[in-house]
Parts: C-alpha cells; sequence; structure tokens
C-alpha cells in the first residue's frame, strides 16, 4: 500500500454520489504542482465523515489530503505523457492563503522591553 500526502487546491466543486448498494461517498479532483511548475491531477474519493467536509468546499478551496493512493499515467490527446494520483482520503485539511494586508501590531502591554534591563542588572 502506498500513503500519501498531497496539497492544492480544488478544480471543481466536489460530487456527492451514492453507489449501488447504497453507501455515500465523495468525488473531487485536486491541482498540484510539482517541484517544476507542472500540474498532477489527484482524484479524491472519501467517505463518512471525511466526505462531509470535502463535499463543503467549493471549487478553488486549498487542502491538504492524506490516504491511500494509486499512481496513474497517461498520453494526452496530443502525445504528451500525463500522469496522476487516485486517492482515497483518510484525512483532509483545508489551508488558508497569506492575508492580503499585515495585521497591526499590538500595542505593548507592561514595562516596555527596553526598561527591562535596568531591572534585570
Amino acid at each position: 500500500m502506498i500513503r500519501a500526502l498531497c496539497s492544492g487546491t480544488l478544480h471543481s466543486d466536489p460530487v456527492s454520489r451514492t453507489s449501488a448498494n447504497g453507501n455515500a461517498f465523495v468525488t473531487a479532483k485536486l491541482r498540484a504542482d510539482d517541484k517544476n511548475g507542472n500540474t498532477i491531477w489527484c482524484s479524491i474519493i472519501a467517505f463518512g465523515d471525511v466526505g462531509e467536509r470535502l463535499a463543503a468546499l467549493r471549487a478553488g478551496a486549498a487542502l491538504s489530503v492524506s490516504g491511500r493512493c494509486e499512481l496513474s499515467a497517461w498520453l494526452s490527446r496530443d502525445g504528451e505523457a500525463k500522469a496522476g494520483l487516485s486517492l482515497v482520503a483518510d484525512e483532509i485539511v483545508t489551508l488558508r492563503g497569506q492575508p492580503k494586508h499585515k495585521p497591526s501590531s499590538p500595542k505593548p502591554v507592561g514595562i516596555p522591553f527596553d526598561d527591562l534591563a535596568g531591572i534585570c542588572a
């Protein structure tokens, strides 16, 4: 068994489905980049609580997914070799981007740092 951790963004909204025997699951496509900037596609399937959390996300959401995976390879329509992962998720963590503005610094409380030198000496 191969375990993997993939981080990236959801390509589209996750899709909730039901199997022939009545089990609910959720599928999604994650777009990740390799070290050279190439796109790697990760097909995700999730069940139970993990599936419910995945279903609540929307396209463009940044997340990390861990679970059992299988590597796949194929040729694109123009004959270029492509690779991807299929991952059965057992954990999903949503990620946040950098804030667009820097939060203001909190005002100092108590003794200013510079004044500690005189007290400790």
